[in-house]
């Protein structure tokens, strides 16, 4: 390998050994040199080599087996990659770029519904009152402070848990990032619920693990099927959303919350679970698998962005204390901490009564845009609601002798958007199942666009 001195020299690294695995100059799970051993031959530092890798490994072209070494990642790569770039430039983290004016793919909440101002006066009163230290690098593990409020706030939740415990993580993917590169090995088992969400699928599938999809009922995983796998093979973790879930909507009854338990126990595998709807109630308020766990089993991410504003990637993790250390490290070393300015003013807003206005506020809002959606879907021939959510964002759809595909194509040229099932499916197969999202549409805005996907399935329908 010959360097250019006047190139970065990590990167011509890079793109030599990215070149190399392309062009299959390495075999499938081949180790590659030491960090210290490729140093020595191309005369460069230590830190050279190890830029280098960590962007090969970001990038999944390789993966790391803890106190093992650098492996060439599966030689199918090249085109996971391209499909993974064409998929991006139509959806883009999370939210479908269309042209169109009525969206029923974003997650995201409405603009309009931020705290704008409030926030505002939060920033200014924490930089008044913690002037050059908001400017900082923040404890890893978070502001002490927001730790301290959240803990509390857990204890509503039934969740006890001390700020020592917590880990602020900026926001749900993260957290799930985080648990990949410092728990999960290379050939672990993961199960997943089918459908499930598409940026964990991602997450664990780059890490290298072994994923395993079990279909879900209306109260939860399908614990028949997910008994038979657990008898006959060793499962490391079980990835699931308990509330209002995504795309599904549906939340776990409280039986098969204690019965999951009891097999993670018996089993010997932790549970992650993902929770960012269970603010948006809109009957009786949801609790988590995590505030029903005495035997530390669940690693509990929480997420603020389908309730607050998401562009301030805000969430925090819980987890058992002699794996937190090492996500705590992981979090060090890919972004030493999350900015101490929006945790310093999201601890303030916290600690103030506009918390509880703000998310009350949101629960109206959405529970009618919810009951006008429901009550539109109800009415349209060919199609089949999953469940009927108690809260949430989602309504999980099945199209009758129609692909989604079809829809979604023919929805786009009228400008609305939806997501096809196959975005939160293992094997990429829809099975004729949408995902309608109605966070960012106001109501008008749904009893139309839900009318023009009615039209739009008749006309498909009639082809």
């Amino acid at each position: 390998m010959n360097l250019d001195n006047k190139q970065t020299l990590y990167l011509q690294i890079y793109e030599k050994i990215k070149h190399d695995i392309i062009e299959n100059k390495y075999i499938e799970h081949e180790k590659l040199p030491s960090i210290r051993n490729l140093a020595k031959k191309l005369g460069v530092n230590n830190i050279t080599i190890i830029k280098a890798y960590d962007i090969l490994e970001k990038d999944r072209y390789v993966y790391k087996k803890r106190g093992s070494g650098i492996y060439v990642n599966n030689l199918n790569i090249k085109k996971n990659i391209l499909e993974e770039e064409i998929l991006m430039e139509t959806f883009k983290y999370g939210k479908l770029e269309t042209v169109g004016e009525i969206n029923f793919a974003n997650s995201n909440p409405n603009g309009n519904y931020f705290p704008i101002t409030k926030f505002k006066n939060c920033i200014n009163f924490v930089i008044d009152r913690d002037q050059e230290k908001i400017f900082a690098y923040e404890d890893p593990k978070g502001y002490a402070g927001l730790r301290n409020i959240i803990s509390k706030h857990l204890e509503a939740e039934k969740i006890m848990s001390d700020p020592e415990d917590i880990q602020i993580i900026s926001g749900a993917q993260q957290g799930i990032d985080l648990i990949t590169k410092s728990l999960i090995h290379f050939g672990d088992r993961i199960i997943i619920e089918n459908p499930s969400y598409s940026g964990a699928i991602t997450s664990f599938k780059r890490g290298g693990a072994k994923v395993i999809d079990v279909p879900l009922l209306e109260d939860g995983i399908d614990i028949k099927i997910l008994k038979n796998i657990l008898s006959k093979k060793k499962i490391s973790y079980l990835y699931l959303m308990i509330n209002f879930h995504n795309p599904t909507g549906i939340s776990y009854s409280k039986k098969k919350k204690l019965k999951i338990l009891e097999l993670a126990e018996k089993y010997n595998f932790y549970i992650i679970e993902d929770d960012s709807s269970s603010d948006l109630y809109y009957k009786d308020k949801p609790f988590s698998l995590k505030s029903m766990d005495i035997n530390e089993r669940v690693i509990y991410i929480k997420s603020y962005s389908r309730i607050f504003m998401p562009g301030l990637r805000l969430g925090f993790l819980i987890a058992p204390k002699d794996k937190l250390k090492y996500i705590s490290f992981t979090k060090y070393h890919t972004d030493i901490s999350t900015p101490g300015l929006i945790q310093r003013a999201f601890e303030h807003y916290l600690n103030s009564d506009s918390w509880e206005i703000h998310t009350k506020k949101l629960r109206t809002i959405y529970k009618k845009k919810f009951e006008v959606a429901y009550n539109s879907l109800r009415g349209i021939e060919h199609l089949k609601l999953f469940a009927v959510p108690q809260g949430g964002l989602y309504f999980w759809v099945k199209l009758d002798k129609i692909s989604s595909e079809a829809l979604f194509l023919k929805a786009l040229q009228k400008k609305v958007g939806i997501l096809p099932g196959s975005i939160f499916k293992l094997n990429e197969k829809s099975d004729g199942w949408v995902r309608l999202c109605f966070a960012d549409v106001e109501i008008e805005k749904i009893k139309k666009g839900l009318k023009i996907l009615k039209e739009s399935i008749e006309e498909l329908y009639n082809l």
